[in-house]
């Protein structure tokens, strides 16, 4: 039985994205897994707290890449998720 992802998660897996490269809004959503509403709360929220820049390229057209505080966010997030690490046997 899959699981669903927190909101948390969520923002996690959408930074990584980010944080890999994709810079266009229909390629993270892809990349994350998620619906084209879900992604635009997403990308809301992490932009409001500043870990991710939104440029416009034109009227219609915007790209998105990681700050520093973003990537500060999933270093934190990777030496937690080695501490706790949890195994399911």
């Amino acid at each position: 039985m899959s699981t669903r992802r927190s909101g948390f998660q969520i923002a996690v897996d959408v930074l990584t994205v980010i944080g890999e490269g994709e810079d266009r809004p229909t390629r993270i959503m892809y990349a994350s897994n998620l619906s084209w509403n879900s992604l635009r709360g997403t990308l809301d929220l992490l932009v409001a707290k500043g870990y991710v820049d939104e440029a416009l390229m034109n009227q219609r057209k915007k790209r998105y890449s990681i700050t520093g505080k973003g990537r500060d966010v999933l270093s934190y997030y990777d030496r937690l998720e080695t501490l706790v690490q949890v195994t399911t046997d």
